[in-house]
């Protein structure tokens, strides 16, 4: 490579940072929350690094300075941070916003389950102890002597219970 092209790549490198990517309008809809509080935003441009918002200047009063804001935008969730602020004319506010980390769930990837029994909650339980839950109650209703033996699975499950019971009782003999 000659040195013209070298100093020629690597003066275009300091031009500019990143690319910026417009967004289309139908897809820049997103919400902004600082704590619990939701604020309607306009994402117009995204690049590797961040955001460009617009923010309307009434919803603007709102926003709260030094720590970091959520970005809710395409169904991701972005902590960022902002940089710089400008007033617009038309009134309205846009915000360059930095992004920190990407907060968005992974999917679950597999099994047979629907996603509703396989995805913690936020609280940290899942799906699952409702499953185990349900298949008891159906276990327990087929092994009742009314409903049971009109089905004909009263004896066997109550058979097949008790010789669990007889296995687990025989092994701490």
């Amino acid at each position: 490579m000659s040195q013209s092209n070298a100093s020629h790549i690597q003066h275009g490198a300091n031009e500019s940072e990143f690319f910026r990517c417009p967004i289309a309008v139908e897809r820049s809809m997103a919400v902004i929350k600082i704590g619990r509080s939701p604020i309607k935003t306009q994402v117009h441009e995204a690049s590797i690094d961040g955001f460009t918002v617009l923010v309307d200047s009434s919803d603007a009063s709102r926003l709260v300075l030094g720590k970091p804001w959520i970005l809710l935008h395409d169904n991701a969730k972005i902590e960022v941070h902002a940089q710089w602020f400008f007033h617009a004319d038309d009134g309205n506010v846009q915000i360059g916003l930095r992004r920190l980390r990407d907060l968005t769930k992974p999917p679950v990837i597999g099994g047979w389950f629907p996603s509703f029994f396989a995805t913690p909650r936020e609280d940290g339980s899942s799906g699952s102890l409702l499953f185990v839950g349900a298949s008891l109650i159906v276990m327990a209703s087929l092994a009742m002597p009314g409903v049971g033996d009109a089905l004909g699975t009263s004896g066997k499950i109550q058979q097949a219970f008790g010789a669990i019971y007889h296995g687990i009782c025989g092994y701490f003999d």
